[in-house]
């Protein structure tokens, strides 16, 4: 049984992979707390659930803070790939200890109280001991709906960094681009395209391909390390993004959480609690698919990779960098190497 503990020391979430790299980022501390699970179950909707009606809903720090460049987060029709698309590297450093995470498209979130067009929520399946109910951070009300998704008994679970929702089942007129770990209600399926309903009441039209179906409430199959690390490589050369939980952009705990989350396993959102949590591990007894995590002078976790074996791990390393496949015998990852964590037998 795994424990559960809650890490006190926060951890700053990205670092630089060599002392050639990006400059160190100042980040506030971040807590969380998880546990190993199967998917979670639908939780009973209360009248202050909403869920998330755009592809990716970034959740800031406090209201307002967005720039000009971030109207593409922000808009009602969020188009994460303009967004990340547009900033330069140090717009991207900029929003260091400005926002707090994302969710995807259909996520249920808390409504717990709202500003001019902000709303503050907090999302139950990123846990964190900063609040018992889920990760907190502000969303313009706009990217909230009331309408909770469609009831089935199959989910369509996106396992590609980004696929369209098309408008038809032939894959004409593109509807929305959305991230790696979607899951969306099915209504029919062929063996090239799965029918899916989208919050608004349209059915809208996935490639096959592009997404594991899933039985709704059932246990998944239990993922093998390998196959943490095979999901882990799509990502490979995706720039980073602070607070990123997507196909569109990752921080360090956002790459290695949604790929957990995407093959039905809950850890915690942030770093030093997914050092917290698991099955210790020695460096010399890693396997595929364990995360690795660092700490720095501190003393506090502040990154966080995983073993793809070979004395390599994959990571999301820092802003203006991206996802790479490095030697754990490199410096400074060997000299700051604070140890393995288990979560998948």
């Amino acid at each position: 049984m795994l424990s559960i503990a809650v890490m006190l020391a926060g951890a700053a979430l990205a670092w630089p992979a060599s002392p050639a790299a990006a400059p160190a980022q100042a980040a506030a501390a971040r807590h969380a707390l998880g546990v190993l699970t199967a998917p979670p179950k639908a939780a009973a909707a209360s009248a202050s659930s909403r869920w998330i009606a755009v592809s990716v809903a970034t959740l800031w720090v406090k209201p307002a803070l967005a720039r000009p460049v971030d109207a593409p987060a922000v808009a009602a029709a969020a188009d994460p790939r303009a967004w990340v698309g547009a900033m330069t590297t140090a717009q991207k450093r900029w929003l260091v200890g400005k926002l707090e995470t994302q969710a995807l498209y259909g996520t249920r979130v808390t409504l717990l109280a709202t500003s001019g067009a902000w709303s503050k929520v907090v999302v139950p399946g990123q846990p964190t001991p900063r609040d018992a109910r889920g990760y907190p951070g502000w969303v313009p009300t706009r990217q909230l709906t009331t309408v909770s998704p469609q009831a089935g008994r199959r989910l369509a679970v996106i396992r590609r960094p980004t696929t369209w929702a098309w408008k038809t089942s032939s894959f004409t007129g593109r509807a929305l681009e959305l991230s790696y770990g979607t899951r969306l209600p099915v209504v029919a399926w062929t063996p090239s395209s799965v029918e899916v309903a989208m919050l608004d009441g349209r059915s809208l039209y996935l490639k096959r391909a592009a997404v594991a179906l899933r039985s709704r409430g059932a246990s998944w199959p239990r993922p093998t390390g390998a196959q943490l690390v095979t999901e882990a490589r799509r990502f490979l050369g995706l720039q980073y993004l602070w607070a990123g939980t997507s196909g569109f952009g990752f921080d360090c705990s956002g790459f290695t959480c949604l790929v957990f989350q995407a093959l039905g396993v809950t850890i915690p959102r942030d770093g030093a609690p997914q050092f917290a949590e698991g099955a210790k591990v020695a460096r010399a007894a890693l396997r595929a698919g364990d995360l690795v995590f660092f700490r720095g002078a501190s003393g506090q976790i502040h990154h966080v990779g995983m073993y793809v074996g070979d004395g390599r791990l994959i990571h999301a390393p820092a802003t203006g960098l991206p996802v790479s496949v490095v030697s754990l015998s490199a410096e400074p990852y060997s000299r700051e190497f604070a140890g393995g964590r288990r979560y998948v037998p």
